[in-house]
């Protein structure tokens, strides 16, 4: 039958199909005050209800939806995106008759008075007949902000977090630091598994600065510890308890402005002091690149011959690209390695190998190496402190938990 024969029958019911006007909502964040590319976790809410899976800000900057008028569009950030953390939407947006754009800027410094919210708009364009105009909002991204969208845990969720084999000692003191400390200090007493005696891992947490600069009156003990995963203190102390470590000195956890989401998203913990009864490390490889004798214990003259060797190599082989040059690079790089390994102290190595065989943990990040995935046999590098990420941790051992409610 062709369309010209075709006939209405006047008998047949006619429904009437509600046509939504559509519009677009783009979130366009500007993070340059602190790191431009830092990979926001986000979830997008429409009218109270999720809308696609678990996704991070990538290079474009952007989140873009096609919602209906009339439209409440809002975000999940951070470390609310979690399941069970789901209890604060920020940026939330009526849609009217216009595309909507809601630029996020963040501002270092203390606002406390700026919200997570979009404001009074400014109306741009249409640009051409016919197009329709957009109704522009502009929103701040904070320290109090990031805080707002950083899930605070509480000591019933973190003990609940803890493997059931933790020894009791440990999940009492996690316990009580989700609790509040009553000062940046903790105490954990350990039955040694080689002895019949009690040893005391003393634990100190050091104000980093950045909440500090960025939150008014935030408390390290109430804002800061109680932001950080309970799996990054567990891990931690486990392997601690094993080695025979009485002293730890923690200098960041959960931060608000400064580096990679590990931090901002509570998965991040920095250790930069470790002691035994026989060794005290400073967790530190500066000197790497002074020229002449580096002054640090950790590094060794004949070590920064052979990394000079090594490279010189290894510049050569890319150069031939034959297998001569390619293998005697790779000698040069093992000789480098095992000069390295024999002035790292052996509880800092064993504390690294024994965190890296943990399911939570997802990267481990120090003077010595460079591991962006503990779960893959090929990720770790040397540190060689050229890299910002290798200069970032040529002081320090950052763990990074893995936690793919949030993260992965």
């Amino acid at each position: 039958m062709t369309d010209a024969a075709c006939k209405l029958d006047a008998s047949a019911a006619v429904k009437t199909v509600p046509v939504c006007a559509k519009r677009t909502v783009c979130y366009e964040f500007d993070t340059k005050a602190t790191d431009a590319g830092v990979a926001i976790p986000y979830l997008v809410v429409i009218n109270g209800k999720i809308d696609g899976k678990l996704n991070k800000l990538d290079r474009s900057r952007k989140i873009m939806r096609t919602v209906n008028v009339g439209s409440t569009v809002a975000l999940y950030l951070n470390s609310d995106v979690h399941p069970d953390h789901r209890s604060t939407p920020v940026y939330a947006v009526e849609v009217g008759n216009n595309h909507v754009l809601i630029r996020i800027t963040e501002k270092t410094g203390q606002h406390a008075d700026l919200r997570p919210v979009v404001g009074t708009p400014s109306t741009r364009g249409p640009d051409k007949p016919g197009e329709l105009a957009q109704d522009c909002y502009q929103a701040p991204l904070t320290g109090n902000i990031w805080m707002t969208v950083s899930h605070r845990y509480t000591q019933v969720e973190a003990e609940k977090l803890l493997a059931s084999d933790t020894a009791v000692e440990i999940r009492q003191a996690i316990g009580s630091i989700y609790r509040g400390l009553k000062s940046a200090r903790l105490q954990i007493p350990l039955t040694m598994k080689t002895a019949d005696c009690v040893q005391t891992l003393n634990v100190a947490f050091e104000e980093g600065g950045n909440p500090q600069k960025n939150i008014a009156g935030i408390s390290t003990t109430a804002d800061v510890l109680t932001r950080t995963h309970p799996w990054a203190f567990e891990a931690l102390f486990k392997e601690a308890s094993k080695l025979g470590i009485t002293d730890m000195l923690i200098t960041s956890c959960w931060r608000p402005c400064y580096g990679s989401i590990a931090h901002r998203a509570g998965l991040g913990l920095d250790v930069c002091y470790i002691a035994t009864p026989t060794q005290k490390v400073k967790i530190n490889r500066i000197g790497l690149l002074f020229k002449g004798h580096s002054n640090n214990p950790y590094v060794s003259d004949a070590e920064k011959k052979l990394r000079n060797e090594s490279l010189a190599l290894q510049a050569h082989a890319n150069n031939k690209s034959d297998q001569e040059a390619t293998q005697a690079a790779r000698n040069k790089r093992n000789e480098r390695v095992e000069e390295m390994d024999k002035t790292q102290p052996k509880v800092m190595s064993a504390l690294r190998e024994g965190l890296r065989i943990q399911p939570v943990v997802g990267q481990l990040l120090d003077p010595w190496y460079i591991d962006l995935n503990t779960h893959s046999n090929t990720s770790r590098s040397i540190n060689e402190q050229q890299s910002k990420t290798e200069q970032g941790h040529a002081h320090h051992l950052h763990i990074t938990i893995r936690e793919p409610k949030i993260y992965e």
